[in-house]
């Protein structure tokens, strides 16, 4: 295997002149004349030591960072832009532990750039271990932005590495990627396979971290299957995990999925409850994406509670902290949920607008699921304001993403409004064909006829 050292810093001494340079940095005194008066690499070095100091050690992929080391991560970042543009070279490693570092403070293009170019330098230095690392780095958030085009790529190239390696952890780190990639494509099967592969190979290894994402990754196959019991095992599990290492940031996260499983079974107190305790975490760590989704979660509850005004109201700041963020996935995916409530409020041409908004961004992702979704959304909302040939035109356009993108069950609900345009049209037999392809598609696909088309014989 090779030796993976050049991923982490060597032996930083935290001599006097290292730390002066590290707290002109540190302070934000980033000017020509600091680099004149010291050597580069001494303050590369410095840098290194700094962000060591703040937590980066390696390649730690760390969820969050406390809210006191923020102002020092940012002036780091801006004096590592001082040096690129001046010319000065920046280790891998470094380089590796600045993309972590602006990835953590939500400057997603920033991080990009660092990840990408410690890619170039581990290629030029033939370290294949540590080019894997920044590439699962890269495809990690590729993923998260809703990126799949290019997360795919980048997880199976260093999932390819490892195993040539014989790197078995960092495989798996790869491979859980690659399960979150499937996960979000509703590859389910595939999924539930790849986080069982990873967390073997952690149990293995007693990575304790990397058995907790699996055993939260396997919880949401469960969820998603509506398997809640099993879901709640392996979130608690895994929970119990977080709790011991100390890992407020996914902590946090599980017991959003926890609020989330409450919610479906009824339990709107608990439910409320795990979402309080999940978003005050969030926000002691700075957690700003997590804290959108808490957010989120609490508006998904005051619209069940029929306070719609405060849902709205929860919406639109999560949109607003997504959009900041950089998170278009899940901007996209909260617009469709916030023009869902103005739609149960018949506000059909506002959640329209939401919707629509909401396309543009699925669009741009490539994401044929959720453009599909949102094209169906937006039907609805024509459907109930009596305009059936837009309508129409649209559960169309929504039916031929589904087709691409394999989503059964959204194909499945745009043939049954079709089915309601040709009821209010009095076409009994055109209505009948169409539900009962509605029902064909399921059970050809493995899927229960459940709902609607099941209490009427479909």
């Amino acid at each position: 295997m090779e030796d993976d050292s050049n991923c982490v810093d060597g032996n930083l001494n935290s001599n006097a002149a290292q730390i002066n340079i590290a707290d002109s940095v540190i302070m934000g005194n980033i000017t020509q004349q600091t680099f004149i008066q010291n050597n580069p690499e001494d303050i590369a070095k410095a840098m290194a030591a700094v962000l060591g100091n703040l937590g980066f050690v390696g390649n730690d992929n760390q969820s969050a960072i406390s809210n006191q080391n923020v102002s020092g991560i940012v002036n780091v970042l801006k004096a590592s832009k001082f040096m690129i543009s001046s010319g000065m070279k920046i280790e891998g490693s470094t380089e590796l532990k600045l993309g972590n570092a602006a990835r953590l403070t939500g400057r997603l293009s920033t991080a990009k750039d660092h990840y990408e170019r410690a890619v170039n330098t581990f290629r030029a230095e033939s370290n294949r271990n540590c080019e894997a690392d920044a590439l699962i780095n890269i495809g990690l958030m590729a993923l998260n932005q809703g990126d799949v085009g290019q997360a795919y790529p980048a997880l199976q190239t260093a999932q390819a590495i490892k195993l040539e390696l014989g790197e078995e952890s960092g495989e798996a780190n790869a491979l859980l990627g690659l399960a979150n990639l499937n996960l979000s494509l509703k590859e389910l099967d595939e999924a539930e396979q790849l986080f069982k592969r990873a967390l073997d190979i952690k149990q293995r290894n007693n990575d304790e971290n990397g058995k907790a994402i699996a055993l939260s990754g396997l919880g949401n196959i469960y969820e998603l299957n509506k398997d809640f019991s099993s879901a709640q095992t392996h979130y608690r599990e895994a929970l119990v995990t977080k709790r011991k290492l100390g890992d407020i940031q996914g902590e946090a996260v599980i017991l959003a999925n926890l609020s989330n499983i409450a919610t479906v079974l009824g339990d709107l107190g608990e439910a409320q409850r795990l979402t309080r305790e999940s978003l005050e975490l969030k926000r002691e760590i700075g957690d700003r994406r997590g804290e959108s989704f808490a957010l989120a979660s609490k508006a998904e509850q005051a619209q069940e509670r029929g306070d719609f005004s405060e849902a709205e109201l929860l919406y639109k700041t999560s949109i607003k902290l997504k959009g900041k963020l950089g998170d278009k996935r899940g901007q996209a995916d909260t617009l469709n949920a916030l023009g869902a409530l103005l739609e149960q409020q018949d506000r059909f041409k506002d959640a329209e607008v939401n919707f629509t908004k909401s396309l543009a961004i699925m669009r741009n992702l490539c994401d044929l699921e959720g453009e599909a979704m949102a094209m169906f959304n937006i039907g609805n909302t024509y459907l109930y304001r009596g305009q059936d040939q837009i309508a129409k035109e649209h559960f169309k356009s929504s039916i031929i993403a589904t087709k691409t993108a394999k989503d059964y069950e959204g194909h499945s609900l745009a043939l049954i409004q079709l089915a309601a345009i040709a009821e209010r049209l009095n076409q009994t037999e055109k209505r009948h064909s169409l539900l009962t392809e509605a029902a064909a598609i399921l059970t050809q696909n493995g899927l229960a006829v459940e709902g609607w088309l099941a209490e009427n014989g479909y």
